[in-house]
């Protein structure tokens, strides 16, 4: 997984998002929040690999890719 693999979604509203990624709302992701996170896979050590997508002004604005071992 790269960063550069999801920098198409930069731009893109909460909407078009829900509709390419799917619903994050599995836990503490809110719709109006204003980062959500998706996990993306796993590492072969059983890391997650988490998906931050940061908002402004209603449309994506930061993506950040990220390995976790607990809660993230």
């Amino acid at each position: 997984m790269r960063k550069e693999n999801y920098n198409y979604l930069v731009g893109k509203t909460r909407r078009e998002i829900v509709k390419e990624m799917g619903c994050p709302f599995n836990g503490f992701n809110y719709f109006r929040s204003i980062t959500w996170t998706y996990e993306v896979g796993k590492t072969w050590l059983g890391k997650k690999i988490i998906l931050s997508l940061t908002f402004k002004d209603e449309k994506v604005s930061e993506i950040i890719l990220f390995k976790s071992f607990g809660k993230y």
